[in-house]
């Protein structure tokens, strides 16, 4: 499978563009259980990425009373592909935990998203793996490693932010 396709394919998960230049760190457990999140209101809608080039509208809705459902468009085709996520806050910064949904038999891992919003503006930076040197067993140490390595650069890899404008209808 070619980088291209495979980040077409994963377009939602990761928001495109780490897959380009980085490793997303996929981790078997979330930052936390999803039953302690609530949704994160502003996130709710569509948004548009502002990468030139790029043909890309996601969609967040909320699924129950603790997650979000996110899907999306390329080019004006739609993805197959659905990503069930729930946000966790460290110290105030706000983190979704994204999770592709596959036929039960296939594994399942989380992505960690870091994310922003300011006025009309999503940006977002997945998780990388370059200071991960060994998986993570538990919510509680990935939550752990997360919050001390916040003002870390290195957290995020070489990945640029990805930026995304709210679609108003």
């Amino acid at each position: 499978m070619t980088l291209r396709r495979y980040s077409i394919g994963l377009l939602l998960l990761v928001f495109i563009m780490p897959f380009l230049w980085g490793c997303p760190y996929e981790s078997t457990v979330p930052l936390e259980k999803s039953c302690k999140a609530k949704i994160d209101t502003e996130l709710l809608g569509e948004w548009k990425s502002t990468e030139k080039g790029e043909s890309v509208t996601m969609t967040f809705q909320q699924f129950n009373d603790h997650e979000i459902l996110i899907m999306g468009t390329e080019d004006g085709k739609i993805q197959r592909e659905v990503i069930r996520a729930f946000v966790t806050v460290v110290k105030n910064e706000r983190f979704l935990n994204a999770q592709e949904i596959k036929a039960s038999s296939e594994a399942r891992g989380w992505y960690i998203v870091h994310y922003a919003i300011s006025g009309e503006t999503l940006t977002a930076q997945v998780v990388d793996d370059k200071l991960i040197t060994k998986p993570f067993t538990s919510s509680r140490t990935l939550y752990k490693f997360v919050k001390h390595n916040l003002q870390n650069e290195a957290l995020y890899g070489d990945n640029s932010a990805m930026v995304y404008q709210r679609v108003r209808k």
